[in-house]
């Protein structure tokens, strides 16, 4: 858009409650605040709540898509042509709706052919809690961008070799409380509930910091995205499996990423601390939380043989058909990808509204 929005967001007022929630002072500049009560006013635009996208329709002899089919707030079953469509979702979102409309052929790890779904990886993270019983940090007034990141160790910044990986990580502290429960820290061997929970968080809220590590994740050909032979949502349709572990090089550097934290924390003298740290031998454990920032399965490229997009996030067996978002990233370079999503978002929509809407068709040659 050429002109400002006019719509203004309030200052952050400290509330201490920032991570895992929406701004209740419209502070955040998430586009449901900056962006969505703009376009609301608009006579083109027009959205739909309460609905799920199930597919994206292709024509049947045509290098285009004709629209998607979406369940409405009442469980209808609606076609909605389109001239264009923007898949813009989760990166698992993005991969299991294009692997249920069938727009690109699935990648296969035996034979290592197929794009859809190769490239996933991950971030890999390690923390220290750390308890100060003479010290009040006050979360309560902290925010979730108050945080300090060292990053001496990112990738190509240090020489990793002599230590046994490639890739890098960042240390950080942020003192943003997330969940109202989840987030209190109590020490160990406290249950985690009733009379003695709450004695303990009384006696150490307040009282604790925390240092965190998060780190490059490479993809490999055994790590993919695929539909799961078995479990299906409530329509009927494949529930997205991942078949992800933990490699060598992310332990290693995981490890030696630990070992600076504990640097830290002797400097810091803390009265007690306890560690969160995967070790040589750890495999990965969805049933607890590692990282949402996930990347791959719809990877960007030059070769239609190894990405499903073009550089300008233009699909290759559907030329007004675009997606964007994490799942185009071929690798997990450590930083969390949002501020790289938004600038290839940028990238994407300069491109097609001064080259594709005036003259439709593929932006880049398949060869």
């Amino acid at each position: 858009m050429d002109q400002p929005l006019w719509h203004a967001i309030g200052p952050c007022n400290f509330c201490g409650f920032c991570s895992n929630y929406g701004c209740l002072n419209y502070s955040k500049a998430s586009p449901q605040t900056c962006t969505l009560d703009a376009l609301k006013q608009r006579e083109n635009f027009a959205y739909r709540t309460g609905c799920e996208v199930t597919r994206i329709v292709k024509h049947e002899e045509d290098e285009t898509v004709k629209g998607v089919i979406y369940r409405d707030a009442d469980g209808n079953e609606v076609f909605q042509p389109a001239g264009m469509v923007i898949l813009a979702s989760f990166p698992l979102s993005n991969v299991r709706l294009l692997l249920l409309s069938e727009i690109g052929e699935p990648y296969d790890p035996e034979s290592n052919t197929g794009v859809v779904g190769r490239n996933f990886s991950y971030q890999i993270t390690g923390s220290m809690d750390l308890y100060f019983k003479d010290h009040q940090f006050n979360p309560f007034i902290s925010a979730g961008g108050s945080g300090q990141v060292i990053d001496d160790f990112s990738p190509d910044t240090f020489d990793t070799e002599q230590h046994g990986f490639i890739g890098g990580s960042y240390i950080y502290t942020t003192q943003g409380p997330g969940g109202a429960i989840g987030a209190l820290r109590t020490p160990p061997g406290t249950p985690q509930w009733g009379s003695e929970w709450k004695k303990q968080v009384r006696e150490h809220y307040g009282h604790h910091m925390m240092l965190g590590t998060t780190g490059t994740n490479m993809s490999y050909r055994d790590v993919y995205l695929d539909l799961d032979p078995t479990y299906k949502d409530p329509h009927g349709d494949p529930l997205l499996r991942m078949t992800y572990d933990w490699k060598d090089n992310d332990l290693r550097m995981t490890e030696f990423m630990a070992a600076r934290m504990r640097e830290i924390v002797a400097q810091l003298q803390p009265d007690y601390h306890t560690e969160s740290v995967k070790q040589r031998g750890d495999h990965f454990d969805p049933s607890s939380y590692q990282s949402t920032h996930l990347t791959g399965g719809a990877i960007m490229g030059t070769d239609p043989k190894t990405s499903v997009l073009n550089r300008y996030l233009q699909h290759w067996d559907a030329h007004n058909l675009f997606v964007m978002g994490a799942s185009a990233f071929p690798q997990n370079m450590q930083h969390n990808p949002t501020g790289t999503v938004a600038a290839l978002t940028y990238w994407s929509a300069q491109h097609i509204r001064e080259r594709y809407l005036d003259n439709p068709g593929p932006l880049m040659s398949r060869s």
